[in-house]
């Protein structure tokens, strides 16, 4: 259990990681980030503030959808909004490089799309605490039986439309949205497939995967 703990906590940091880079490269981010991103320059909060509170309005929606206030499941997942949100504020204070200049663009957001699909990949495979979005990304596709990847496509389209909105609304301009949030959406899910089927293998073959 002691395992599974460490490396869902490492999959945590990696993710943040990889959120933060991808923030970072200037060339938008992943639409499960576009609305903390963006709201991060309409109020006075940071990007992980941001991000803590869009985590626990995932948490209650899955609660409304369930129709239970007090689903042990989803509350566990508090802590993990809460943790994510101060290791992405705390990563993104540590990582300062000009994002205006592609040498440093292009690593940075080939990196945050390894980064992201090792953490999760870390995390999902320790089966012990969803993230808010994938939780209600899933519950969707329980409720209306509905294809997961499909219902997948759609949330992301969503968030990245109304991240759209409130930066024409608010600021003027789409912010955020990018070549970085289609090459996240398109490649961060090929990556997580093959990291699965390539070190997955030898973790469960050291017993790391425990049910």
């Amino acid at each position: 259990m002691i395992k599974r703990v460490s490396i869902y906590l490492t999959g945590m940091v990696f993710v943040s990681l990889g959120i933060v880079l991808c923030a970072k490269c200037g060339l938008g981010v992943s639409p499960v980030s576009s609305l903390p991103y963006v709201f991060e320059a309409v109020v006075p909060l940071t990007f992980g503030q941001l991000t803590i509170i869009y985590h626990l309005i995932n948490i209650a929606i899955q609660l409304f959808l369930l129709k239970e206030l007090y689903n042990i499941k989803v509350l566990l997942q508090i802590p993990v909004a809460l943790m994510f949100g101060w290791l992405i504020d705390l990563i993104k204070s540590m990582i300062i490089f000009d994002s205006t200049k592609l040498l440093y663009q292009i690593p940075a957001l080939i990196l945050s799309i390894l980064f992201t699909a090792l953490g999760m990949v870390c995390m999902i495979e320790m089966e012990l605490v969803q993230n808010p979005p994938d939780g209600v990304v899933k519950l969707i596709s329980e409720k209306g039986k509905a294809e997961l990847g499909k219902v997948k496509v759609l949330y992301d389209v969503a968030a990245a439309g109304s991240a759209a909105l409130v930066g024409i609304v608010c600021l003027g301009e789409v912010r955020g949205i990018g070549i970085a949030t289609l090459v996240s959406a398109v490649f961060v899910g090929r990556m997580v497939t093959f990291i699965k089927r390539s070190i997955v293998k030898l973790m469960r073959k050291k017993s790391i995967h425990l049910l």
